[in-house]
């Protein structure tokens, strides 16, 4: 694919999320969608913006962690098109790792000499991985139960009243 066309088109579709975010949500729930788009950029962002910092921290640990330990299995050379078409659109789950990408080249990801052969795929898959989970992470900014949003109950049965008591006749002496 044209470079120049990828980017292009990754900015439209940015662009189209900013405009959807202000159209169609309310005050409240604008930063809710910024930091939707904040978490595609950078895994784990959106939740430090929501101020579970804790929680966004350790997830860009881990993604950070996976992402360089997938990179340096096939020698810091990002997937391709030609390595493997699904690893490559993986990476575009992350903003970062899809910035990274592009700046380090779309290299052939040949395994090293020294590496041994059986682990190219898996570094492969890491890259590719860290993409979609960034996905998943993206959904959880949006939780509604954490969100404090009202949820509403199920339909609960009401509860059964006693039948009203009739008094017993008076007897008479």
């Amino acid at each position: 694919m044209n470079p120049r066309l990828e980017w292009k088109l990754v900015l439209l579709g940015v662009g189209l999320l900013g405009v959807v975010v202000n159209l169609f949500l309310t005050q409240g729930e604008r930063r809710r969608g910024i930091a939707f788009v904040l978490a595609w950029l950078v895994p784990g962002a959106g939740h430090v913006l929501l101020g579970r910092w804790k929680k966004g921290l350790s997830l860009f640990a881990m993604l950070a962690a996976t992402y360089v330990f997938g990179l340096w299995i096939v020698g810091f050379r990002t997937v391709s098109f030609d390595d493997n078409p699904f690893y490559y659109v993986g990476q575009y789950g992350s903003g970062a790792t899809f910035l990274l990408a592009r700046l380090l080249g779309e290299k052939k990801a040949y395994p090293l000499p020294d590496m041994q052969p059986s682990w190219f795929d898996p570094g492969l898959l890491y890259v590719c991985v860290v993409g979609l989970l960034n996905l998943v992470v993206m959904m959880n900014v949006l939780d509604l139960k954490a969100a404090g949003v009202p949820v509403k109950p199920a339909e609960a049965v009401p509860p059964a009243t006693p039948a009203p008591s009739v008094p017993a006749p008076e007897k008479s002496a």
